[in-house]
């Protein structure tokens, strides 16, 4: 193994974060299609949620290709109704987006104390590819924040607030 094993544990824990938030932002999908926001839900199950296990594979190809195993560690379900309440999906999709930030950051630093330096570097990289990201849940949110008394009106002009990312 060409990293320490305190920089794969941390790898692994944000391989584990990134198929938690996959689920996580599923099930506001899964609301937001119940809720009938057909526009929303589109874009933000296929072009943000099916991104965390890109994510995920991103940083389990670096750990291979540095000798490191990763594993598949176990997630728990996500089950909250928010019964179309878009503000509080949106400022969870904020949250979580701040809180990955902040777990690309800690492996950052724990492969920099640690010496792994191929590590530090190729996740300096990805936490500027997940960028984007953040920031288009930052503005959806204020987005949501806008419409709160006319959610359908935000369905219907999702797609013009969607502008940092890749819309499938």
């Amino acid at each position: 193994m060409l990293i320490t094993e305190e920089t794969r544990s941390q790898l692994n824990e944000l391989v584990k974060f990134s198929f938690d938030a996959n689920a996580v932002v599923d099930n506001y999908a899964y609301n937001l299609a119940y809720y009938h926001f057909p526009n929303i839900e589109s874009i933000v199950h296929k072009s943000f949620a099916h991104k965390f296990p890109v994510f995920a594979d991103v940083i389990t190809d670096m750990m291979i290709e540095l000798d490191a195993r990763p594993v598949r560690k176990g997630i728990i379900s996500h089950e909250e109704d928010f019964e179309g309440n878009l503000y509080k999906i949106f400022e969870g999709v904020l949250g979580l987006c701040n809180d990955y930030r902040r777990s690309i950051i800690t492996a950052i630093e724990v492969a920099e104390l640690n010496e792994d330096y191929e590590v530090k570097i190729k996740l300096e990289e990805f936490l500027i590819m997940f960028e984007p990201y953040r920031k288009q849940a930052d503005i959806w949110f204020k987005y949501a924040e806008r419409y709160q008394d006319d959610y359908k009106s935000f369905d219907v002009h999702f797609k013009d607030f969607t502008v940092l990312i890749d819309i499938e």
